[in-house]
Formats: structure tokens, C-alpha cells, sequence
């Protein structure tokens, strides 16, 4: 009995001396709100992550999203560093020389991966992400495809409006799929003080047209619908989104022979559930059930609350398409890409900075029939981004947090083995009126011309692009061109 009372007097002193080291150690762990503030995602917590799913991340790449996190958080510009053009001369090069290399690195970029994964022939989806200057939202977005089931049979295209080190570094870093890298080559970070940037001869946005006529500033003649001039930084969002576009179904799809992939659209500031392309397939699949006619899948929906986000789990929509419901991670294959290339007219005409809004235009009026729409009830594409061109709440990870728990509250239920149509709808809401942005008549010329982006075009055969490719750059990209243009340096940084 006595020996009995000393081994239970020594196991509960056991238990004492663990519950303590366990309180210890809990009490001196970094913090979730820390360890944010300090650059470190916090993963641990989601369905199918783990603390190992940032193994991935070296360690100077780590600390490049540490600084940025820094600098995001004290209100500084972003690193812009990346071009590292190399002039034969050691002097300058004309814009000309410079959308040739941007364009040489486009149709020549090696596939990262592919020997760990293979050739694209057996590619079936492509997820194209359209990229700017947020490398903190990247990163959750590139966390997220990681763990997303059947991300290896995929390629990735990062498309790039701007050449940012840091982005570079995150992307060339992936080693869980194929990776494709291209560059708007007509882009505000090259041309920031001529068109297509926002040249100093250029009208103000608000200027009375009577005062720009007074002024002879270049664009006088051509406000939007509502008297306003063109915006640089607004209108390179739609050139990037047609171009990227073209780009791949041209330089990609075509040139590597592919077996008519489904494209899937992507933002810097979305995020994808673990069971996305599991959703995916199952819809691509069953379409001639769901919806024969249905030419657009749409794995992003806007809910106004997640409260049926587990009840809607393997429930799909049908509906005609509409751009402010369906324009998150949209799906298209060629064909129907070939029918809105048909209708570039209207599309590069229609007085909208914005690519989706143009796009339901060429829905509405342009096309024999409006197009259909497969969407998930509950979206497998999360949009996280609160801050961006219009505003500038930059929380990334309270968004990052709110994703993560609601797929963290349904794990069980992601995976169907099965989804059902439960929301048919044939009625088609009438397109919005014209945000306007888009009068200028040199951004409706530049998006026919991005209609064709494997096309060169010279100073001489483009009026429009002329003064941009006789330019002159001298490097680290000072600029000094012919008409009277702010100077403008960045720093070199390779590619």
C-alpha cells in the first residue's frame, strides 16, 4: 500500500511538471496576431495545411515577404526593381528594343517543372492569374494552390502588369506544378510618362472639355461619356486582361498543341478551397447534364453570408451569365473564347475601364445567344483583397483568417462525391450603363492591337504607338525621349 501511494504521489507530480511545460511553452509561443505582424503566415489551422505547408518557402524568400510585409504596413511603395535589360552599347535602348525583349521573354520562357511533371500534353487546366503589385496576397494565394488537390496536373501562367523582385522570387520558388511566367509588355512601369502611360501633355481626368480645348492637351477630343480623361492605372487593367488573354489561347494554348484545356481566371487577391479543381472536374464532366449550352464555369460567388456555406457545399447554379456575379475564377476553353475575340470591336469600343463589364456587353449585344453560367452555391475561389486600385485597407491576413475558418469548419463536408443543379434561373439582368474611363481613342486602337499579341508592330505601322517606340531609355531606365516627358529611374534587377 505504501509503495502504491508513492508511484500515485509521482504520477500526479508528472502530470503537474507536463501541464506546466505545456503552459510555459504555450505562454512564450508567438502569438496568430504576432506572428502576422512579424510576415509569418499562420496556415496551421485550415483543412488539409499543416505547419509544414510553408516548408516550401526558403529562407530568403521568407524574409523578402517579411520586408514586404514592413513596408505594406508603414504605408511605402512596393520594390518596382526587376528589369535588367542589357543594351548593346551600354547607352540607351528605344521602346521598340524593349517590347521586343519583353515579348522574346513571353514566347521563350522555359516551363518551370517539367521535368518533375512533363510536357502540357496532358495538361486539362490552366489557372491564369492576373498579377499587380501585392506580393503579400500572392503568397496566400500561392499557400492555397499548393494545397488544393490535383494542382500537379496543371499549369500555372502568372501574368505580370509590373516586374516586381519579390513577386518573382515567390513564383519561381513553386515546385508543386508547372509554371509559366509572362509580362504585359505595354505596361506603366516601362512607359509610366507616355501612352500608354499618363503622359505630361495628357489631359487631367477632370478637366472641363472646354479648358482642355483652350489647353490643346493631346486627348482633348476624346473624354468617356461623362467628360472625364483617361486614367493610366485604371485603363491598363483592361489592355493586361485582353492581352493575358490572348496570350495564352495564342502563345500557349496553340503553341504548345494542348488538347483544349479549360482556362481558369485568377486574381493575385483570391484564394482557392482545397476541393477546387475536384469541383471543377466534376462540373466539366457532367456539363452536358447540368447545362449542355453552358459555355462559362464559375467557381467564385459573391455571398452575402456564409451561414448556408455547408448546406450549399454540392449545390450548383444555373444562370445566364452576369459579370458582377460570375467574374471571379471563371472557366472557358477556346471555343468560347473565340466567339468574344469575334466581337473585339465592341469589346475595345465600349466606353468601360473594365474588362467584365465590356465582357457582359459582348454577352448581351454581340453574341447570337447570351452566355450561360455552372456556378458553385458555395464558392471554391474566395475573394481576400481588401485593398487595391480603389481602396487601401491593406489587412490581408483578417481575410486570410475568415477563409481559412470557414473551410476549416466544413472540411468534413468538402470532396462530394457528387454535385446537384438546385438554382435554374432564365432570367437575364439588364447590363449596367457605362463606367466610362474608356473615350480615349488610343486605348480603343491598343486593344486591337492587343488582340494580337504575337504580332510586332512597328513605330511605322502604328501611329498610335509611336511615340513610345521611338523612345529613348537610358539605363537604369532614365528616360529621355522626344517629347517633353518626366524623367523617370528605377533600378536594375534580373529577371
Amino acid at each position: 500500500m505504501m509503495v502504491y501511494r508513492r508511484m500515485h504521489r509521482l504520477a500526479n507530480a508528472v502530470i503537474v511538471c507536463c501541464l506546466f511545460g505545456f503552459i510555459v511553452i504555450f505562454l512564450k509561443a508567438p502569438s496568430e496576431e504576432q506572428r502576422l505582424r512579424d510576415g509569418v503566415p499562420v496556415l496551421s489551422q485550415n483543412p488539409g495545411w499543416s505547419s509544414n505547408d510553408w516548408d516550401g518557402l526558403n529562407k530568403e524568400v521568407a524574409d523578402l515577404l517579411k520586408n514586404e510585409s514592413n513596408r505594406l504596413s508603414n504605408n511605402e511603395k512596393p520594390d518596382w526593381s526587376g528589369w535588367d535589360f542589357k543594351p548593346g552599347d551600354g547607352k540607351a535602348l528605344t521602346g521598340a528594343e524593349i517590347v521586343e525583349s519583353v515579348s522574346f521573354l513571353n514566347e521563350n520562357f522555359d516551363i518551370l517543372n517539367s521535368a518533375k511533371f512533363g510536357d502540357l500534353s496532358s495538361v486539362k487546366t490552366i489557372l491564369v492569374i492576373q498579377v499587380h503589385d501585392r506580393p503579400v496576397y500572392l503568397q496566400y494565394l500561392i499557400e492555397s494552390m499548393r494545397n488544393t488537390k490535383g494542382i500537379e496536373d496543371t499549369l500555372l501562367v502568372f501574368s505580370h502588369d509590373i516586374n516586381v523582385g519579390i513577386n518573382n522570387e515567390l513564383i519561381r520558388n513553386i515546385t508543386f506544378a508547372r509554371v509559366y511566367q509572362i509580362f504585359y509588355p505595354y505596361n506603366l512601369q516601362l512607359f509610366p510618362s507616355i501612352f500608354p502611360g499618363q503622359s505630361p501633355t495628357d489631359c487631367p481626368e477632370k478637366m472641363k472639355r472646354d479648358k482642355a480645348q483652350e489647353m490643346n492637351c493631346t486627348n482633348w477630343s476624346y473624354p468617356d461619356k461623362y467628360g472625364n480623361y483617361r486614367v493610366a492605372q485604371l485603363t491598363q487593367i483592361k489592355h493586361h486582361w485582353w492581352w493575358k488573354m490572348n496570350f495564352v489561347f495564342d502563345g500557349i494554348v496553340d503553341k504548345f498543341g494542348m488538347n483544349d484545356p479549360w482556362i481558369l481566371l485568377l486574381e493575385e487577391d483570391h484564394m482557392l478551397a482545397p476541393d477546387a479543381l475536384h469541383v471543377l472536374d466534376i462540373i466539366v464532366t457532367n456539363r452536358p447534364k447540368y447545362c449542355a449550352s453552358c459555355e462559362i464555369i464559375s467557381l467564385g460567388f459573391y455571398l452575402k453570408s456564409t451561414n448556408k456555406y455547408g448546406q450549399d457545399i454540392a449545390r450548383l447554379g444555373v444562370h445566364p451569365w452576369y459579370s458582377s456575379k460570375h467574374n471571379m475564377g471563371m472557366a472557358l476553353q477556346k471555343n468560347t473564347w473565340q466567339k468574344i475575340k469575334g466581337c473585339s470591336e465592341m469589346f475595345c469600343k465600349w466606353d468601360d475601364y473594365n474588362w467584365d463589364w465590356s465582357l457582359m456587353q459582348v454577352s448581351a449585344k454581340c453574341l447570337p445567344q447570351r452566355f450561360r453560367v455552372i456556378f458553385t452555391k458555395s464558392p471554391r475561389v474566395i475573394h481576400i483583397g481588401d485593398c487595391g486600385v480603389h481602396t487601401h485597407r491593406c489587412e490581408a491576413h483578417k481575410a486570410l483568417q475568415s477563409t481559412q475558418e470557414l473551410f476549416r469548419q466544413h472540411k468534413d463536408l468538402l470532396f462530394p462525391s457528387a454535385l446537384s443543379v438546385t438554382d435554374t434561373s432564365r432570367r437575364s439582368l439588364k447590363p449596367s450603363k457605362e463606367n466610362g474611363g474608356w473615350g480615349d481613342v488610343r486605348d480603343r486602337q491598343l486593344c486591337e492591337i492587343n488582340k494580337s499579341p504575337l504580332v510586332r508592330i512597328s513605330a511605322q505601322e502604328s501611329s498610335v504607338l509611336q511615340d513610345m517606340l521611338n523612345s529613348k531609355v537610358q539605363f537604369p531606365l532614365n528616360r529621355t525621349v522626344s517629347s517633353p516627358v518626366t524623367t523617370t529611374t528605377l533600378n536594375s534587377h534580373n529577371l
